[in-house]
């Protein structure tokens, strides 16, 4: 019995090219997805809060060190985000009755006693939050993050 039908090299090259082009569609989307939510991670450990009279300030920084995709769907994706956090601490004068720790105090004239903070060490921790994000007409938008 002699075959009727066998596959060309050339049939067979068109399919590995249309695998290969198709991995790499996958790769790239994968990638971009990544990047949009270590961005969207750091914008949200990354903060800024400053009291009501305004002389005290607290800050963050965050930088995301590996992001990895969970699961992908052409209209929303999860993403595990790792990083540090550096929380920074005000070293601005305060006028209290009490002494905090860590500070030196002197008397003013009204008798109060000002205390100044002494060079606050910026305190460092690690982060891990899976992000879930929504597309919308080619955007991916924040849905919801989940701190681990």
């Amino acid at each position: 019995m002699e075959k009727l039908f066998r596959f060309s090299k050339w049939f067979v090259l068109f399919c590995a090219l249309l695998v290969a082009a198709r991995l790499a569609q996958q790769y790239v989307a994968d990638k971009a997805l990544e990047e949009r939510a270590a961005v969207i991670g750091e914008r949200v450990y990354g903060w800024r809060w400053q009291n009501i009279s305004g002389d005290m300030q607290f800050n963050s920084q965050a930088k995301v060190i590996e992001a990895k995709v969970i699961k992908r769907g052409p209209n929303d994706g999860q993403v595990r985000i790792q990083g540090n956090q550096v929380v920074m601490a005000p070293n601005k004068s305060v006028n209290t009755g009490d002494q905090q720790q860590g500070a030196s105090s002197t008397k003013n004239n009204s008798g109060a006693a000002e205390v100044t903070q002494s060079e606050s060490k910026p305190l460092e921790s690690k982060f891990k939050a899976v992000i879930t994000l929504y597309k919308e007409k080619d955007k991916w938008l924040l849905g919801k993050v989940e701190a681990e």
